[in-house]
């Protein structure tokens, strides 16, 4: 069934149809296969590539989706070749289809997937888009490591501005602007260290990008993006829950002290030991209470001069819990 694809303004015709996953190749370019992989992929056999996918964790759970779906549901996207296809969009489908058919021969369900069907040669940028409309602004989002690789290669390698990525990619500029961000200092991050682990690091990055105190002092302080990175290194920093609190821990030499000897939960304690709020719901809503009966507006001041029964009754309590609450815990106040 014939159909057309709106791509930097041009209508590109393609098939709907079925292709055979005995007919389909790997494309050892695909931006998501390098990533899955952590190497490049170029100039390596069809047998070595698929291999290398099989190997991964992620491409054996696609594969028991598959099964319990009874085969492949979302299309592929490829190139016609002759009487072959070159897989742009699937490459880890095709792999997990091949497998299956070995585990299950004679069963058809896995020995076809549905596909979009191109004759014409689209462009790497071409492409690049309709991943983007796909993967990043559409319904098979990929995660967000990827989703700032394929921004920052819109951005830089496509020459898309930041009116071009919000607008297509329904995001905010913020978003783009953050992602971007996190990207560079993932990169940079794995320029110095390329063990393919270190591609699982990328949330760590995006943290500090979605927390603007710490953005900006990467951008103005050339130590702590070192200090940063030497964090990570030593797995003093290791997941990005802990990013949140290191605006605190470094403005208190104590905790930031106990960070770099004795690592994160150690500089958390401090911070607790100063600040109890931090860790016990009852005291940050002490605290909380506390700061908000300083600011109390005139007009409930007023409501209690005024004898206002129920607000002088809640005061009482208030007054009577803390009472209670020392005694049991045989404090002088």
């Amino acid at each position: 069934m014939k159909d057309a694809i709106i791509l930097q303004g041009r209508s590109i015709p393609f098939d709907r149809g079925v292709v055979a996953v005995a007919q389909c190749e790997l494309d050892d370019r695909n931006p998501r296969i390098q990533y899955l992989i952590g190497q490049t992929t170029v100039g390596l056999t069809q047998e070595k590539l698929d291999e290398m996918i099989w190997a991964k964790d992620q491409v054996k759970a696609l594969s028991t989706a598959i099964k319990q779906n009874g085969g492949v549901f979302e299309p592929v996207i490829v190139k016609r070749q002759g009487d072959r296809f070159k897989v742009s969009e699937g490459n880890c489908r095709t792999v997990a289809c091949r497998h299956l058919i070995e585990q299950h021969p004679g069963d058809t369900r896995y020995m076809t997937m549905p596909a979009m069907i191109f004759d014409v040669e689209l462009t790497e940028e071409d492409v690049a888009v309709l991943f983007a409309q796909i993967h990043v602004a559409g319904k098979i989002p990929w995660d967000s490591f990827e989703q700032a690789k394929h921004i920052h290669d819109l951005h830089n390698t496509y020459g898309k501005n930041y009116d071009w990525l919000t607008t297509n990619l329904r995001m905010s500029k913020t978003r783009v602007s953050e992602l971007l961000f996190a990207y560079k200092a993932h990169s940079d991050y794995l320029l110095a260290h390329p063990d393919p682990a270190n591609l699982k690091k990328f949330s760590l990055f995006w943290e500090v990008a979605r927390k603007k105190d710490l953005r900006e002092r990467w951008n103005k302080d050339d130590e702590f993006p070192q200090t940063y990175r030497r964090w990570i290194t030593d797995g003093i920093v290791t997941d990005p829950r802990q990013v949140r609190d290191l605006p605190k821990i470094m403005e208190n030499a104590a905790a930031l002290k106990a960070l770099e000897s004795d690592g994160f939960r150690a500089a958390q304690q401090v911070l607790v030991n100063e600040d109890p709020s931090l860790e016990s719901d009852l005291f940050h809503s002490i605290k909380t209470a506390t700061e908000r009966i300083k600011k109390a507006p005139m007009t409930d001041i007023n409501d209690l001069k005024s004898g206002n029964v129920q607000k002088v009754l809640m005061l009482r309590n208030l007054s009577r819990a803390i009472e209670d609450l020392a005694t049991m815990a045989e404090v002088k106040l």
